[in-house]
């Protein structure tokens, strides 16, 4: 009869232990994190804008207080504009054009992303950034 293999040793469980720390906390967290990814319900929320390269024309932050989402549509008012696009009900996917800016910008400007860390762009100030608070 062969033996099984001796899975003992002389030295401390410390590589399980520091497995098992690891992995419970990420069991803990894992269901909240997926909560934080799912799409928003239609309602009312806070986002954040901004640029990466901050100039007087291209703030590193600006506070937008009610965003409004309703059936796959996303619309706010920041900056002097009305903005207005999609958002995908499944996978919280956001998607604004320049055509869905008024007044029209002079440039390319656009968002598009999931609404916890989408893109921002402008021809004129570059990247950024803008975020849907829930």
């Amino acid at each position: 009869m062969a033996s099984l293999p001796s899975f003992s040793s002389k030295k401390p469980p410390t590589l399980w232990l520091h497995g098992l720390a690891v992995a419970l906390p990420l069991a803990l967290i894992m269901p909240a994190m997926a909560g934080l990814e799912t799409p928003l319900p239609d309602g009312t929320y806070r986002a954040e804008r901004g640029y990466r390269h901050v100039n007087d024309s291209c703030p590193r932050s600006v506070d937008i207080p009610v965003v409004r989402i309703s059936k796959g549509t996303i619309s706010f008012e920041s900056g002097e504009s009305n903005w207005a696009g999609t958002i995908n009900e499944q996978t919280g996917v956001v998607r604004i054009e320049t055509a869905g800016i008024a007044p029209r910008p002079n440039a390319a400007l656009h968002i598009r992303g999931h609404y916890t860390k989408a893109q921002l762009f402008s021809a004129i100030c570059g990247a950024g950034h803008f975020r849907i608070y829930r």
